[in-house]
């Protein structure tokens, strides 16, 4: 092989296939007309709770008001048994 048909593609392989790479992807990632970004999407939208009912809450138990308050529980009716 002639040494300058070597070096031809040498550089070629070299520079020339990468740079055609690069210039590909450039045009395959271009940005959509009118040189604008993508707007940002919208924000998500809650779905509605389930069963259909309304949006108004059941009433907590007894038991957990008293402990959100900080105060003791009553003593209960109920004693264990002992086994």
């Amino acid at each position: 092989m002639n040494p300058g048909t070597q070096i031809i593609l040498s550089g070629t392989l070299t520079f020339g296939v990468p740079l055609a790479l690069a210039v590909r992807d450039l045009i395959v990632l271009r940005r959509p007309s009118g040189g604008q970004w993508r707007p940002e999407p919208p924000e998500p939208v809650a779905p509605p709770p389930s069963g259909g009912g309304g949006s108004a809450r059941p009433a907590l138990p007894e038991c957990l008001l008293i402990a959100a308050r900080g105060e003791p529980l009553p003593a209960s009716s109920h004693s264990l048994e002992l086994v």
